[in-house]
């Protein structure tokens, strides 16, 4: 055919590879309709990524440390930020910014409030434990209900026992135990009553003690002057139950004090009943020895548990046998608190994170209004104090914006404690929660943020 026209065929190649051109860079937009569940997220280069770069930060303070990042949205740490030592005392921490880029850090401090050790009987008087406690400790029975004293730990109650009370003319019969494991040979208080709040000095009347060669005590006040009995062995090891019973004569005239000792009668006498009364607050881990013998340590060293005090009985042999068969926490605690006059059972199997928000006896009333913080930041600098405790935690002042380290530097932190002007010996070594937390976020901000929490045990404690 002439005049006819050809055409010339089209490279295929060039049509797919701009078909491919296009595909790509719709992937490299990131557009969510190019593949059903990829985004721009997922095309990045993990080593590269904001969560990688952009929120690492590590705490570094007394003999532990916290590390928040890559990709952590919350990080909770163990170790504490406050000073371990009772005010005035202080600690520091460093604050390292391990990401590439600046950031925003702020600090929350979210109430005050005392460590209280739950009375099962009346919730209205806790033990307040005090100095060196660690929490949630192994027990005679397998499980973790038991509370670990050291160093010049111990706890009081609040409510005092006065003349209309338990000990008041020593009217009623009554009876108290609790179960102990000594650490060491230094003896010292297990429970006792005495006229002080702390361990002051307040004449321990009854008292129940460990000595040094591991026998186990009671001193009891009478007419003719303070009774004493003593166990003939040695319990300086491993779990065991000490109760103590007060029996009263019919005319009130004598009074039968018998010591048990893992079930069973160990020692008694019977004396003249003391006719005059006495009052005083519940101490564990702790006792003042005015006129007695006293051990290389006033205070326990050990693990105690299932402490009680019964205000109108005198425990039968039988009945205290029951108890030290128990076969378990909850089968010890509900046999106390089923007995006829049990008035306190503190089984110390708490977390050490549960406060006690109600009114707190004389000097003790407010202990976190007696304590001042200063936290002092440097590099950036800022500080915040000297203040109260209370108003650390003031809900208007959180959370408080602190500048942040530079990027791949460090910024420290001088967290201080000081006794305020209203300060009384009678807080002495409360354990004041403060819960910390500080949070970070990118700058200039985006998506990207993140909580680090100081909220356990010790983590969060202040001790006055």
């Amino acid at each position: 055919m002439t005049g006819a026209r050809h055409r010339r065929p089209r490279p295929r190649g060039r049509w797919f590879a701009a078909v491919a051109f296009v595909s790509l860079l719709g992937l490299v937009a990131g557009t969510s309709g190019t593949l059903s569940g990829w985004t721009g997220a997922t095309v990045t280069n993990a080593t590269g990524t904001a969560a990688v770069g952009r929120l690492a930060v590590t705490h570094t303070y007394g003999a532990g440390s916290c590390a928040g990042g890559p990709r952590t949205a919350a990080v909770t740490c163990t170790g504490s930020l406050a000073p371990v030592a009772g005010a005035p005392a202080s600690t520091n921490d460093t604050i390292a910014n391990d990401s590439d880029r600046a950031l925003t850090q702020s600090l929350t401090a979210a109430s005050c409030a005392p460590v209280r050790l739950l009375n099962t009987q009346q919730a209205a008087d806790p033990m307040l434990p005090r100095q060196a406690v660690a929490f949630q400790q192994p027990d005679p029975w397998g499980t973790t209900s038991a509370a670990t004293f050291s160093g010049a730990g111990y706890a009081t109650d609040i409510v005092g026992t006065n003349g209309s009370g338990l000990l008041g003319l020593l009217s009623n019969n009554y009876s108290l135990g609790v179960w102990f494991n000594a650490a060491d040979a230094q003896g010292g208080g297990l429970l006792s009553l005495s006229g002080s709040l702390s361990n002051g000095a307040g004449v321990a009347n009854p008292a129940l003690w460990l000595d040094t060669a591991g026998k186990v005590r009671v001193a009891v006040s009478s007419t003719l002057g303070t009774s004493q009995l003593a166990s003939a062995s040695s319990y300086s090891s491993g779990w065991h139950h000490a109760v103590v019973t007060v029996s009263k004569a019919v005319l009130g005239v004598t009074m039968t004090v018998t010591l048990y000792v893992d079930g069973g009668s160990v020692a008694s006498t019977t004396v003249l009943a003391l006719l005059t009364g006495t009052s005083g607050y519940w101490h564990l881990g702790w006792s003042d020895f005015t006129g007695l013998t006293a051990p290389t340590s006033s205070s326990f060293h050990g693990r105690l548990t299932g402490a009680f005090v019964n205000q109108s009985s005198a425990l039968s042999a039988g009945t205290v046998s029951s108890l030290f068969a128990a076969g378990s926490a909850t089968s010890y605690r509900t046999t106390v608190a089923g007995l006829s006059g049990t008035a306190s059972v503190w089984m110390l199997g708490d977390d050490g994170l549960t406060t006690y928000a109600g009114t707190l006896p004389g000097a003790m009333a407010d202990p976190c209004g007696q304590v001042n913080v200063t936290l002092t930041f440097a590099a950036p600098a800022a500080t915040f104090g000297p203040m109260t405790l209370n108003a650390l935690a003031l809900p208007a002042s959180n959370p408080r914006t602190v500048a942040a380290p530079a990027a791949g530097q460090s910024q420290t932190l001088a967290v201080s404690t000081t006794r305020g002007a209203s300060y009384s010996t009678e807080i002495t070594g409360l354990r004041l929660l403060v819960p910390l937390t500080f949070g970070y976020g990118t700058s200039p901000a985006t998506s990207w943020t993140m909580t680090m929490q100081w909220g356990g045990d010790p983590a969060a404690v202040f001790v006055a």
